[in-house]
């Protein structure tokens, strides 16, 4: 008997099951089956947590949405109340209100019973994660991944592969959750097969035109931060990959009226205002690359791929290449190869005061990409989540003025 063909997973129906509406469902019926829920920062290996039945919840995601769809002012108040002022990160301060308030955007919280963070991809985690350990005197466990510039070294990669271990010994000593080695070799598969199908995506933004608009994919990349080991994420970009290349052959492009000037966006989207990228889009440029999503997120392993067949010393590789872990001049290579290869005609760098670890540097970055490239570069200052500040007014004049300057270029390009 022939063996039966795969049915490929359908978009709508696993797009429904990882919406943040969804997200916020499986949560409390985790809670309800009696399964530990774990505060985790991003960054942690959740495979590992889907593997042992922790639900994990991700206070950085609940603060992008929250800021993303206008509720995030509540857990900003009782930030405030508390003493905390905005010169402290948005994520932070909406985190805690959360936490604090037990309640997000889509309703209340169950009470975690562990708490989980790195002590090094974000400068605030070890007090932030004090502040909740603290409130709720939960077990809480704390990542080390030392600095480094050599983030490649094997003794590295050997040091945090211990760390998850110790992170499993943890789960297993504060809750009812066991480690099987089978169940963690599937969670490593299903995220492997999540994070290539996401760089296959990221390559078929260097189409003319390109079918992917920053703003869409600012809500898809969720997946990747808070249900890496399901299957239903692998089953997402799969299919959200046959999808853009379905639009490529429409040649479907964000651009209403099609893309004129092709662009990178260096840092965190702006949430609470997230139609800056649609008014990028409305004069017909269109963001094709971004650290952020390229780089911060998926298998970033040497081959692009996950082993399970060696699930922790595959998840250390992963976990350890962060970027405040290479020097400026690695940063450099990646916007380097990135201009080349996806046609650059600009550059938008937002310089974040929230976000310390993703804006240090930006200067610098500056000054190289100019060293060797002619091209505009736009700065936005302004905070992630917080939109305490923001001008919209002063944010379409000065993308007025850049689109013009990106049009005088390509006139002169014409015209020669």
């Amino acid at each position: 008997m022939a063996e039966t063909e795969r049915v490929k997973p359908d978009l709508k129906e696993v797009q429904r099951k990882l919406s943040a509406r969804a997200s916020y469902l499986k949560m409390l019926a985790a809670k309800e089956a009696g399964k530990p829920i774990c505060v985790a920062s991003a960054g942690i290996p959740n495979e590992v947590m889907y593997a042992m039945d922790v639900y994990p919840i991700f206070p950085e995601s609940l603060a992008a949405i929250s800021a993303g769809i206008g509720k995030a002012g509540p857990f900003f108040d009782e930030a405030r109340d508390r003493g905390f002022t905005n010169t402290v990160c948005s994520y932070t301060r909406c985190g805690l209100g959360i936490a604090w308030t037990n309640q997000c955007a889509f309703g209340p919280i169950p009470e975690p019973d562990l708490f989980i963070t790195d002590v090094s991809v974000c400068c605030l985690h070890v007090t932030w994660w004090a502040y909740l350990e603290d409130h709720f005197k939960k077990p809480t466990f704390f990542v080390d991944m030392p600095a480094t510039d050599n983030p490649d070294e094997p003794a590295y990669i050997d040091y945090y592969e211990n760390q998850i271990r110790e992170m499993i010994k943890f789960i297993e000593a504060n809750s009812s959750s066991r480690f099987n080695q089978g169940r963690l070799e599937d969670a490593v598969r299903y995220s492997d097969l999540a994070g290539y199908y996401w760089k296959k995506i990221m390559e078929l933004r260097r189409h003319k035109p390109s079918p992917i608009s920053f703003r869409t994919l600012a809500g898809q990349i969720i997946p990747l931060v808070t249900a890496l080991g399901e299957k239903d994420a692998a089953d997402f970009y799969e299919a959200l990959y046959e999808r853009y290349q379905d639009d490529i052959q429409k040649g479907i492009t964000p651009c209403k009226e099609g893309e004129k000037y092709r662009l990178i966006w260096n840092g965190i989207p702006i949430w609470h205002h997230l139609q800056v990228i649609n008014y990028f889009e409305e004069k017909g440029a269109n963001f094709v690359w971004e650290p952020y999503t390229s780089l911060s997120w998926g298998n970033k392993t040497r081959t692009g791929r996950l082993d399970p067949s060696r699930p922790f010393q595959t998840l250390a590789e992963k976990y350890t290449n962060v970027l405040n872990n290479r020097s400026i001049e690695d940063r450099f290579q990646y916007f380097d190869q990135a201009i080349k290869d996806y046609q650059v005609d600009g550059l938008v760098m937002f310089s974040n005061r929230s976000c310390r670890v993703m804006s240090i540097g930006q200067g610098e970055l500056v000054d190289l990409v100019r060293e060797k490239y002619d091209i505009p570069i736009l700065i936005f200052e302004g905070d992630q989540a917080d939109p305490e500040g923001f001008s919209w007014d002063d944010a379409r004049t000065r993308i007025d003025g850049f689109i013009e300057v990106l049009q005088g270029r390509k006139g002169k390009e014409r015209g020669k």
